[in-house]
Order: C-alpha cells, then sequence, then structure tokens
C-alpha cells in the first residue's frame, strides 16, 4: 500500500479538496483508496458520503490498541473509495497521544497490519503541526503539498518544507516530498502566474504540470458529497484532476 499525506500548514489551499478529488480519481483507475481525515475541521468527512453510518472514527483507531482499519474503515457510494472518518474529538486525541511515549508510529503500525486490503492510503491532515500530522508523517512514505496561487501560499510552503525536513531527519529517514501542485489557480491573474512561476523556479522537480483552476463546479460537488468526477465528469475540472492523479502515480511508481 502506497501511503501519501496530503500537508499543508497554511489553510485554504485545497486541502480536503484534492484528497476527496484524487481518491476519486485514483479510485477510477482501478486502486482501493484508503482516505483518512485527520484534520479537526472534518471537512473530508463531510463532503463524502459513506455506504453506512461509521460508528468509530480516527479517534478509536489511534486510542484503542484492539481496533484495527478494517474496523473503522466504511465503504463510501464512490466506488473503491473508503473512509475512516475525522473525530469530533481530536482535541482529546492530541491531549492523549502526547502522554504517551512512542505515540507517534501508532497510525504507521495500524496502517503496516492493513497494507493488504488497500492498494492506495492518501491522509487528509490539519494545518498544525501536532502528534496527529506527525503520526501521518511517519505513517507516510510520500508528502503531497497542495497550493494556491496566491503570494501567502508560498510561504505556508516554507513552514511545510521545514516541518518536513525535521520529521524526515528524525524520525521517518524514508519520507520523500512526492510533489507540489497548484489546486486553486485562478488563470486570469497575472501575480497567479508569477507565483506558478516562482515555485517552478525554485522548485522544478517538484511542481507539477497540471493546474487545477479555481473553479465553482468543483465547490458545488462538495456541497452535495461528490467529487468533480462524479458530479461533472466531463467538466475541465474533472479532466484536471485525472491528469493530477496520472501525473502523481507517474511520480509513485504504481
Amino acid at each position: 500500500m502506497t501511503t501519501i499525506t496530503i500537508g499543508q500548514r497554511k489553510g485554504g489551499n485545497g486541502k480536503s479538496t484534492s484528497a476527496l478529488n484524487l481518491a476519486h480519481a485514483f479510485a477510477l483507475t482501478g486502486k482501493r483508496v484508503l482516505l483518512i481525515d485527520m484534520d479537526d475541521q472534518k471537512n473530508s468527512t463531510s463532503a463524502i458520503e459513506t455506504a453506512t453510518p461509521p460508528t468509530k472514527t480516527i479517534e478509536d483507531l489511534l486510542l484503542d490498541p484492539a481496533v484495527s482499519v478494517a474496523a473503522v474503515a466504511v465503504a463510501t457510494t464512490w466506488p473503491g473509495v473508503w473512509l475512516v472518518a475525522a473525530s469530533a474529538n481530536l482535541s482529546g486525541t492530541i491531549r492523549e497521544l502526547d502522554s504517551e511515549v512512542g505515540s507517534h508510529l501508532v497510525l504507521k503500525e495500524k496502517l503496516t497490519a492493513a497494507a493488504g486490503d488497500f492498494d492506495l492510503c492518501l491522509i487528509d491532515t490539519s494545518p498544525s503541526l501536532n502528534i496527529l500530522v506527525v503520526n501521518a508523517l511517519c505513517a507516510s512514505r510520500w508528502l503531497f503539498v497542495p497550493l494556491s496561487s496566491k503570494y501567502f501560499s508560498l510561504q505556508g510552503l516554507g513552514q511545510t518544507l521545514e516541518a518536513f525536513k525535521k520529521v524526515q531527519g528524525r524520525l521517518n529517514p524514508e519520507l520523500e516530498i512526492l510533489a507540489l501542485a497548484f489546486v486553486i489557480h485562478d488563470r486570469r491573474s497575472g501575480l497567479a502566474k508569477d507565483v506558478v512561476d516562482k515555485a517552478r523556479a525554485e522548485y522544478p522537480a517538484l511542481v507539477c504540470d497540471t493546474l487545477v483552476g479555481q473553479n465553482i463546479k468543483i465547490e458545488e460537488a462538495q456541497v452535495l458529497r461528490q467529487s468533480i468526477l462524479g458530479y461533472a465528469p466531463e467538466d475541465r475540472g474533472a479532466e484536471q484532476y485525472r491528469s493530477l492523479a496520472a501525473e502523481l502515480t507517474t511520480r509513485f511508481g504504481r
């Protein structure tokens, strides 16, 4: 199972949106995809419909040694996508994990046991660098960083890369950056083009070719608990997410 953390230290850069739409895009290529919502805002959980309501959450998975991924993950109405829902009490989960030795490895242990059940795991994280995000990074082979083509997005990128280097150096030497991708891009703005050009100049090997444009249909789809690929499969947003998924697949090699 390939595990990818979707992380960005600044909010409003499309983390949950890219997690949801990439999960569906990967599933449409035949992959069994596990989406884990570790963000206390619960955006991924609220924007995807499950076949049955979740009875357990990421809190149960992280705090109860007897609870497995299979006991927590629920099938969604998107074929090929399963969800581990966020908890309403993630602040309490953080406090408990902070007091436990070795707690940064809990998610890695649980996912290792479930490695044969899924082809791909995407982890949606919060902007805060807390023990939940550290768990996600320690459990992952790759970090994917979504961006918007606004100036302050690059500030968040710098903070994200700094956190990545600390986790890679101290806790998970196998962690690598999969890609940086602009998933909220205003093609009409000259400033947005300058931001993209600057990122490509600084990180030429990391920035994806695919740009996902600002698109009201993507927002409409989330309100209806659908991905853009299910809501409007012929829309340019669906095409862009299919392209981004293909580009990422080439990078992680499966």
